[in-house]
């Protein structure tokens, strides 16, 4: 299955369809025997010319036009603040890194909204973000949009959260941790932006 193949279909939905591609590698040479756009549920497809629409599509999501309260624009500007039991994480996500990746000083019985801002503009470069006990599965953030999850951590531990929508060949490394800390813990709210 090849998901590298990228711009090959027009952008009828949310997201711009991958190639699912089946080979024969038994002989001398690989031999293509399917080639089929995936994503999403294939089935419920409609034709339609082109021609009506190819110009209502949008290519570029411009950051500055993102209105969302809680929009981190440059990854410089992610940061974390902690607000009593209530801590806002300003992340930002890019190929194929989050800002900040790793943060200290969460503790149980903390309340932890994610407010993720996706940099990418071009339209075919949606992150997506999941975390084990938030309050939604993932989250798919399209090009230049900002959304929110909550996380409400029980137990002491590191917890991961990571890019659940395939975004380049750097996919894997798009991950980053939360250390999580006694409810009593006096280990200050800190976090890194690139690892550094």
């Amino acid at each position: 299955m090849n998901k590298i193949t990228k711009d090959r279909y027009l952008p009828t939905g949310p997201e711009l369809c991958q190639s699912a591609q089946l080979y024969d590698i038994t002989g001398d040479k690989m031999v293509l025997l399917s080639d089929f756009p995936t994503v999403g549920e294939p089935h419920y497809a409609a034709g339609c010319p082109a021609d009506l629409i190819k110009p209502n599509q949008t290519k570029i999501y411009k950051l500055e036009e993102n209105k969302h309260p809680y929009a981190t624009l440059k990854a410089e500007d992610a940061r974390v603040e902690r607000d009593g039991k209530n801590v806002h994480v300003y992340m930002t996500m890019i190929r194929s890194h989050f800002t900040p990746d790793n943060i200290e000083g969460v503790k149980t019985g903390d309340r932890v909204y994610f407010h993720v801002t996706n940099l990418e503009q071009d339209y075919d470069v949606p992150h997506g973000i999941s975390m084990v006990g938030a309050n939604t599965s993932e989250l798919l953030i399209m090009p230049g949009q900002t959304e929110t999850f909550v996380w409400e951590p029980k137990n002491v531990g590191v917890w991961p959260f990571y890019c659940t929508d395939f975004c380049s060949a750097l996919h894997q490394e798009m991950q980053g941790y939360v250390r999580v800390s006694p409810a009593g813990s006096t280990i200050p709210l800190k976090w890194s932006l690139d690892g550094e």
